[in-house]
């Protein structure tokens, strides 16, 4: 089953499966846990992808002339909206995650706000990403969405973490840790912050595409015609429009208005 992932503007759900009943003791929720954040900081530009957790951090690239399967359509760089650094060491909370997972000074970044569905009510969390293994940790990569006031799930490892859009988890539960404390402040991500559009044919009133984030494939995707008939791609960078190439119907041309 596949869980869309959405923030705000375009709420989703992820079906969490917060069953702590494996857990002797659930933690006190930490006083100094930083707020979740506001409706205007979450929010983004309505249709455009991943405007809610990034803005583009330079020019883009996009193609000049007729592409074909698997060529790029558009590249830029991008950086994330609200980072952050942990003040404190996230330490595993489930049987089989223990001890530290991520240790302080850690930075971070705000991937979106999401609806765990499951238990008496729908609760929203927000996710943040942290990069352990600058500082020394033994993970490269913890995304953390707070499913309770003490206690966050690890979201699926398996994923690219530097852009969310779905989760296909391979079984109903998670790994949890105690709720990450963090100041949210400005700090540098150590990564080249690069996402790119990829043309993957054309299908029944539809346009393929492949999203790519740091390098890694995120997924896949298409786009429908918009009120003006045409299949446009709405990204931080820019609008891109994609049209048939009349030389070759299986091909595309495409054209780029900056944002």
């Amino acid at each position: 089953m596949t869980f869309d992932i959405q923030t705000i503007t375009r709420l989703g759900s992820l079906a969490f499966a917060a069953v702590l009943g494996a857990c002797a003791t659930i933690p006190e929720p930490p006083a100094n846990a930083a707020p979740p954040l506001t409706l205007a900081e979450r929010a983004g530009l309505p249709g455009v992808l991943h405007s809610d957790t990034i803005e583009a951090a330079g020019e883009a690239t996009f193609a000049s002339g007729p592409i074909a399967d698997g060529d790029a359509i558009i590249s830029f760089p991008f950086r994330y909206r609200h980072t952050a650094v942990l003040t404190e060491d996230v330490i595993g909370f489930s049987i089989t995650v223990s001890g530290v997972q991520a240790p302080a000074g850690a930075p971070g970044y705000y991937a979106g706000t999401f609806v765990a569905i499951g238990g008496p009510v729908n609760a929203s969390g927000d996710l943040w990403c942290f990069l352990p293994g600058v500082v020394g940790g033994e993970r490269e990569n913890l995304c953390l969405l707070r499913t309770s006031p003490a206690v966050a799930a690890i979201a699926p490892t398996r994923l690219n973490p530097y852009l969310w859009s779905q989760f296909s988890p391979a079984t109903g539960s998670f790994d949890y840790v105690n709720a990450p404390v963090f100041e949210r402040r400005a700090v540098e991500i150590p990564v080249d912050l690069t996402a790119e559009y990829r043309f993957d044919g054309w299908g029944r009133g539809v346009v393929r595409l492949e999203e790519y984030a740091v390098g890694e494939k995120v997924r896949d995707f298409t786009v429908s015609t918009d009120e003006r008939g045409a299949y446009t791609l709405r990204t931080v960078a820019g609008d891109v429009t994609l049209a048939r190439d009349p030389a070759d119907p299986d091909r595309a041309v495409v054209s780029f208005a900056p944002r």
